[in-house]
């Protein structure tokens, strides 16, 4: 029988911290370490499994197809060695969960929900990472993120329903609307929405033209308040001051969204109640 080589969670944590950050220079100052030492440790790691589990670009680093297989089973054996020390030294420690939530929906209509999973387990740390839906289920895929709400066109969800929301214009100024092309704005170049909206521009004939990306609500939102661009918006999260265009407008009706909730198979317990939380917000 061959003798078992034991894994040093040291090197485990390393590299855990340098896929969550996305660079060496992050993970050591979060680890107060050099970046020398961190790219030791992910050498020495990479050594003991005998396989590239990072790579370096002038980005940051990336994870190989190794590494992003080996991240969610490195947080798991994290979660059981931190569980296990707290319950033998019963110490209380601090839970963490992590979680995805599409840019529109991360300020004013996720504070509710974040005021009360925060009051019921005030011992867990909350972050919350934003972006589209597909930068976001793209980070759910690699273990980036605990759970996740995406946004979908309702025809093509597949995840956990939680709420159907209509797609609709906003603009503040009548004459964009007979511009061509007509001036679109998106938060992002990922935005969710952008393939639906062009689809249905498109068998409308209307050319179109996108002015501004920067993956910034508020900056969105204040472009369409200058006259400077429409932008498509679930109806629910519609701000104050901002009204939708009518089928009158003559642009093409947009469809329904859904909102779902994904969750880890291998989520913690608080990742487990921070979902219970989100369903409980939209019962």
């Amino acid at each position: 029988m061959s003798r078992l080589r034991t894994i040093d969670l040291t090197l485990i944590r390393t590299f855990v911290v340098v896929a969550d950050t996305g660079s060496i220079s992050a993970a050591a100052r979060q680890l107060h370490l050099t970046q020398g030492g961190i790219s030791q440790q992910i050498k020495r790691l990479e050594s003991f499994f005998n396989c590239t589990l990072l790579v370096r670009d002038p980005g940051g680093t990336q994870l190989t197809e190794r590494g992003t297989d080996f991240l969610p089973k490195a947080r798991r054996l994290l979660d059981h060695s931190d569980s296990l020390y707290l319950d033998m030294t019963g110490m209380v420690g601090t839970r963490s969960v992590r979680v995805g939530v599409p840019y529109d929906m991360a300020g004013a209509h996720f504070a509710p929900i974040l005021k009360s999973y925060a009051h019921s387990h005030p011992d867990v740390e909350v972050t919350i990472v934003t972006g589209s839906s597909i930068d976001l289920m793209n980070d759910f895929a690699k273990g980036l993120v605990d759970l996740t709400l995406r946004q979908c066109p309702a025809s093509e969800g597949v995840g956990e329903r939680l709420y159907i929301d209509p797609l609709v214009w906003l603009s503040t100024s009548d004459e964009l609307l007979c511009q061509r092309p007509l001036p679109l704005c998106f938060v992002t170049p990922t935005c969710t929405f952008r393939k639906t909206v062009f689809a249905l521009l498109m068998e409308s004939h209307i050319s179109w033209r996108v002015v501004f990306e920067n993956a910034s609500v508020d900056t969105t939102l204040s472009t369409v308040r200058s006259g400077l661009a429409l932008t498509p918006w679930l109806r629910s999260l519609v701000p104050d001051g901002l009204e939708e265009i009518g089928v009158e407008s003559g642009l093409p009706m947009l469809p329904e969204f859904a909102i779902e909730l994904y969750v880890s198979p291998n989520a913690s317990r608080g990742a487990l109640e921070m979902g219970e939380a989100i369903r409980q917000h939209y019962r």
